[in-house]
């Protein structure tokens, strides 16, 4: 008889389901606390002025997937140093700014240094929801439902 390997399959679920519900949040922080930032800014169709798509858009479709590339990298680094993951978050942020740039027909340089803030403030934001995860959900979901909704 084989005996199965004696993983620890729930802990790696819960684990790795607190690691999405947290990126969730995190962008979702960020869709808002960018929002906020551009409420005085004149805004065509949801899309402010000089941007060429939406916030959210922007930070879903691009910040979100180059912030999981950066923790991918991280990973692989197997570095606990703050230097090393501002190095890695800034080149994914270029990169999330020229990937961007390149799709919608917009400037290099001033997406490329673009990308690069907002990554950084997606890893700032997720720092801070990392303490508090019983507001995991609200930053995830219902904030940004409540900010879409009101916008």
């Amino acid at each position: 008889m084989n005996k199965m390997p004696d993983y620890d399959i729930p802990s790696v679920r819960l684990t790795s389901g607190m690691y999405a519900l947290t990126k969730l949040a995190c962008a979702g922080l960020t869709y808002v606390l960018i929002s906020l930032l551009m409420l005085g800014f004149p805004q065509h169709n949801g899309v402010p002025e000089g941007w060429p798509l939406s916030i959210p858009y922007a930070i879903y479709a691009y910040g979100l997937p180059a912030a999981l590339v950066a923790d991918v990298l991280l990973r692989l680094l197997r570095s606990t140093s703050h230097i090393v993951s501002l190095v890695v978050y800034v080149a994914a942020g270029f990169g999330a700014g020229l990937w961007l740039a390149a799709e919608q027909g917009a400037e290099l340089l001033l997406w490329g240094l673009a990308g690069i803030l907002g990554l950084l403030l997606l890893r700032v934001t997720q720092l801070g929801v990392e303490r508090s995860p019983l507001l995991l959900p609200v930053f995830a979901l219902f904030l940004p439902l409540l900010c879409l909704l009101l916008l």
